[in-house]
């Protein structure tokens, strides 16, 4: 009997498997499915790294379910992007010829736009600028540096070679990560692209009114494991889409008049997660203490991988292993280097929730706002110092620390919605900015706010509280120009003696 098909000789080698796409179960997103190129990359160390780092760093303290990382946060982004990318593809009139290889592209960028966070996210890079206050260094450089290093992977290396992705289309998914030249790093040869392009830019990182896709999956994903409300639509936005030449002729992604208020209520979220979450008073104490262990480690000479903590960017073999464990390594290593004893000491006092003590919380005028801006955040606490005593001074110096922080829309104290184009209902390839005054008397007027927060090291001394209290207070009556104060004390301590209650006013008969 012939034999219906020819067995494989045992010497020939067994056939690659068929590049698939794979398809990741989301709690956020629902099903996510991505492109057999950016499952190559997912499958790297380097990504896999982002298990290990939380999307929120020390928000976890204060809300407990926010424990989420930014493993899932990046499949997200890279789902959104494909789905505006593809949705601008489909676009008639005015052609935009995205072609395949650019669709990838802007995928990839999705998919790798935090690879360079450290631990705790962007906790660690306010560590770095208080070690190395001078470094011009943003995470995006780090994540730019390690996709290129991530390529050179032979693996990931042949499945790029099958989709015929070049160095070229490499360079180009790290200036999708940038977004902008301004964002690239210091000696960065930028090529951009033509204006007929330039809205791809706008995509993941978007520098023009700050509305990209990395947003759209954070702030759904956030207020998702915070449990806090988000009244702004991204699914009908990406929808909606589509791009359109401005008044320079720069294409850029603009949608319908009719989502204007949805586009505000976009950015109204990210100052409620702001105001709620991310600047949590508590979580902004914790976020210092922690930077403080990082310090404190550094100082006793500890290093990770032959490197010193604020360095570790600067060796991507040690920066592609670095996650949140650090901690968990300077704890085990305190239990036979005496040096490291007293950052694992304070480590130990976050685990135990002896915190810093806040002592009240400013919010400044608009009109002072350039002037305290200005000043970092030590000159801040040598200015509030001057109001108390020559030695409740020297004590406040010692033992307090000011931290100043902004809440805004995102582009200063400037409108970014006036930056979006919104395109006509007569005409979907026309478009214009609309003002505020144009859209309702609700729209606001100031777009920022600034906040100083003064806290203690020593969360149960009495005395200093009382003496960095009445300092607060006279700073903003002689600095701001307040005469009632608006200062939102912290919650007194439990078990702190309190006054007794008033006894009740006398019967009358």
């Amino acid at each position: 009997m012939a034999a219906t098909s020819r067995k494989r000789a045992r010497t020939e080698p067994t056939p690659p498997p068929a590049d698939k796409p794979k398809v990741f179960n989301d709690a956020v997103l629902g099903h996510v499915e991505l492109h057999p190129c950016c499952v190559a990359v997912v499958d790297t160390p380097e990504f896999q790294r982002l298990r290990g780092l939380k999307q929120l760093g020390p928000t976890e303290y204060v809300y407990p379910a926010a424990g989420h990382t930014r493993f899932a946060h990046s499949l997200g982004v890279s789902f959104l992007a494909g789905k505006l990318v593809e949705k601008l593809s489909h676009q008639v009139s005015p052609p935009l010829h995205i072609t395949e290889r650019e669709i990838l592209c802007v995928k990839l960028a999705g998919l790798c736009h935090d690879l360079g966070h450290g631990p705790l996210s962007h906790t660690f890079e306010k560590f770095v600028r208080m070690r190395r206050p001078h470094l011009k260094w943003r995470h995006e450089h780090a994540s730019a540096a390690l996709f290129a290093k991530v390529v050179r992977d032979q693996k990931v290396a042949a499945v790029f070679g099958r989709y015929e992705l070049t160095e070229d289309d490499v360079h180009f998914v790290q200036e999708l990560i940038f977004g902008d030249k301004s964002d690239a790093p210091q000696n960065w040869q930028w090529r951009g692209l033509p204006a007929a392009k330039h809205f791809l830019f706008e995509i993941v990182s978007n520098h023009r009114n700050g509305i990209d896709v990395d947003k759209f999956d954070y702030f759904r994903r956030d207020a998702f494991h915070l449990n806090i409300p988000v009244s702004f639509d991204s699914d009908r936005l990406i929808m909606c889409a589509r791009a359109i030449p401005d008044d320079r002729g720069i294409y850029t992604v603009a949608y319908p008049e009719k989502e204007v208020w949805n586009v505000y209520e976009l950015f109204r979220t990210r100052f409620n997660l702001h105001k709620r979450a991310y600047q949590h008073r508590v979580s902004n104490a914790i976020e210092r203490m922690l930077c403080d262990v990082l310090l404190l480690a550094e100082e006793s000479g500890f290093t990770y991988r032959g490197r010193k903590l604020s360095e570790a960017m600067d060796s991507l073999d040690a920066y592609a292993t670095l996650t949140d464990s650090v901690f968990d390594v300077i704890d085990f290593l305190s239990t036979t280097d005496a040096s490291l004893r007293p950052a694992a000491e304070l480590l130990e006092h976050v685990r135990r929730r002896q915190l810093h003590k806040h002592v009240g919380e400013v919010v400044v005028p608009p009109l002072k706002r350039d002037d305290i801006c200005a000043l970092s955040d030590d000159d801040l606490l040598r200015t509030i110092a001057r109001h108390s005593t020559p030695a409740g001074r020297q004590a406040l110096l010692a033992g307090a620390y000011a931290a100043r922080f902004d809440i805004t829309f995102g582009m200063g104290d400037n409108n970014p919605v006036e930056r979006v184009f919104f395109y006509l209902r007569s005409d979907d390839a026309v478009g214009r900015v609309l003002k505020g005054s144009q859209v309702s008397t609700f729209v606001p007027r100031h777009f920022a706010e600034s906040y100083v927060r003064l806290f203690l090291r020593d969360r149960d001394d009495s005395e200093l509280f009382d003496v960095a209290s009445s300092a607060l207070q006279a700073w903003e009556r002689a600095v701001l120009g307040r005469v009632e104060s608006a200062i939102a004390p912290s919650p007194p301590q439990k078990g702190a003696a309190r006054r007794p209650p008033r006894p009740p006013p006398p019967r009358t008969p």
